[in-house]
């Protein structure tokens, strides 16, 4: 067995972010190939820290599959949400300080990243299930506003 050369956690990150950013990547198989065809080895499980790291999410591409992308870092919730509403929001609903969110099956997990990073003011957190995410908010009222705004940026009229 030939060694590899070491690379750099850096590097291989900056890579794997461009090789996000150009193309349609579907799973980790396929970004592993990806990388070693460009030199770099890589383990399943370092590879799974490394998109956790860069904040790479799945999504559900225009043709219906599951993608990797990145998450915008702007700060700004509807900036990522935008997008992962359009592309992956069923429905919402509030009920008091809870926000109870429909993705397609397998979906609820990437959703709940996504606004976990979206740091989005009034949400303490979420818990994700298959195809449920229940998002829980400081207030009533906030529950409300951020069902509203999530069927909003759904349908193409946030305000990002």
């Amino acid at each position: 067995m030939t060694e590899q050369p070491t690379i750099s956690r850096t590097r291989r990150q900056a890579a794997i972010s461009d090789l996000i950013g150009r193309g349609l990547v579907t799973s980790q198989t396929q970004l592993r190939t990806m990388l070693a065809e460009q030199g770099m080895a890589v383990t399943q499980p370092t590879l799974s820290k490394d998109l956790a790291d860069i904040g790479a999410i799945r999504i559900r591409s225009a043709e219906g599959g599951l993608v990797y992308a990145l998450s915008d870092e702007t700060g700004i919730p509807g900036a990522t949400l935008d997008r992962l509403c359009t592309d992956m929001l069923v429905g919402a609903e509030a009920s008091g300080n809870l926000v109870v969110v429909h993705t397609p099956p397998g979906g609820a997990q990437y959703f709940a990243t996504g606004l976990d990073r979206a740091d989005w003011d009034g949400v303490l957190g979420c818990v994700a299930g298959d195809d449920t995410v229940i998002v829980v908010t400081r207030d009533d009222p906030t529950g409300q506003r951020v069902a509203a705004q999530l069927l909003s940026f759904a349908a193409g009229r946030g305000e990002s």
